[in-house]
């Protein structure tokens, strides 16, 4: 988008209304940093615009710490502090696994509540488990993860994740497993919903070792294969993430050598995505419907007049836009409707600052103003 030099300001009025420096969504609670609230020029074409009135600071998801951790001998827990301390309101996915096939449970120190996006076990031997928890209070923070069936090796990868919030819906997006024997695992195909996701995925190896690990296209292969001392059940495993920035279909795989029984999870997490400014409309704009001979007040203080859709024109009707509060100058703009006009839409996109008046002079005109 071009940017400009700022010559008035958006007022910031809706649904989303200025406290304490924030904007904040009645229906959720949802608080955001505000942003610029200023009308700008395009240097190049004079056009003014408004831009967003807030700037979301988590709607990219990144992976910003991760550490991993392996048992040595059979254990009931693992744990894994993360190097530094957590930020509050970020996500944090744990990618584990373990040498036999009862689901596991993941707590840590900040009192998070996990839930598990899925679980992929290899008959009762061993399996891999892909657990989220979001809004994560701020600080030091040690995950643990209890073996829920009997003592065997556990490994686990944490990651400490932004721009995954509780207000998305439907998390994980979209999930995935299989298991099998072999030098490769793989899943069946899966794709965001929405671009700007994140992919996890674990891989789990029973039976033995194996060497020359190598992700798969669009998984980053995120440490060395964790290798239990003493191995009991789970021999291996192995964490792996990507981006997606598209809704194209991710194919998950991995490799190695020598033949192994093997489990693979892989689910996806979706972006935050955040309404920005006032009553969210398609476009961004609202909209005021004038069907009788009157002048109404459509805006007070300062904001943009996009267009007007003429849905019923009248012969001889007349609509005048006023930057006013009142039928006064200064005039925007007047349309004047034909004999036999049919319906129309006339593109101001200019700034008005007093506000916008609507006046139409005959009864049967029906018109949308679109404006912010």
């Amino acid at each position: 988008m071009a940017t400009g030099t700022a010559n008035n300001a958006v007022p910031l009025d809706g649904n989303y209304k200025p406290v304490n420096g924030l904007l904040v969504s009645p229906g959720t609670g949802l608080t955001m940093p505000q942003g610029g609230k200023d009308i700008l020029s395009d240097p190049i074409t004079g056009q003014q615009y408004a831009p967003t009135v807030a700037q979301v600071t988590q709607g990219m998801p990144s992976i910003l710490q991760k550490t991993a951790a392996v048992s040595t001998g059979s254990v009931a827990t693992l744990a894994k502090a993360f190097a530094n301390n957590v930020t509050a309101g970020n996500s944090i996915v744990v990618v584990a696994a373990c040498g036999n096939g009862t689901a596991m449970t993941v707590a840590d120190s900040l009192s998070n509540t996990y839930v598990s996006a899925i679980n992929a076990p290899n008959s009762t031997t061993f399996e891999t488990q892909i657990f989220f928890a979001v809004n994560t209070p701020g600080g030091a923070n040690t995950v643990t993860v209890t073996n829920a069936g009997t003592a065997a090796s556990v490994a686990v990868e944490i990651y400490e994740v932004n721009g995954l919030i509780a207000q998305v819906q439907a998390q994980p997006d979209q999930t995935s497993i299989s298991t099998g024997t072999g030098t490769t695992a793989s899943t069946p195909n899966i794709a965001a919903s929405v671009s700007n996701s994140l992919a996890f995925a674990g891989v789990a190896i029973g039976t033995g070792v194996v060497t020359n690990f190598a992700a798969g296209t669009g998984l980053t292969y995120d440490s060395s294969t964790q290798q239990p001392a003493t191995a009991a059940g789970l021999f291996q495993f192995a964490s792996l993430s990507g981006y997606l920035g598209s809704t194209n279909a991710l194919a998950p795989s991995a490799t190695w050598t020598t033949s192994r029984a093997w489990s693979m999870a892989v689910a996806i997490f979706k972006p935050v995505s955040l309404g920005v400014q006032g009553t969210v409309q398609i476009g961004g704009y609202n909209y005021t419907r004038v069907t009788s001979a009157a002048t109404t007040l459509v805006k007070t203080g300062p904001g943009v007049l996009h267009a007007v859709a003429c849905n019923t024109p009248t012969s001889t009707g007349t609509i005048e836009l006023d930057d006013a509060i009142t039928n006064t100058t200064p005039i925007i703009g007047k349309i004047l409707f034909a004999a036999a006009a049919t319906p129309s839409t006339v593109v101001y996109d200019v700034a008005f600052t007093t506000g916008l008046s609507v006046t139409v002079a005959v009864a049967t005109v029906d018109a949308t103003i679109i404006w912010k």
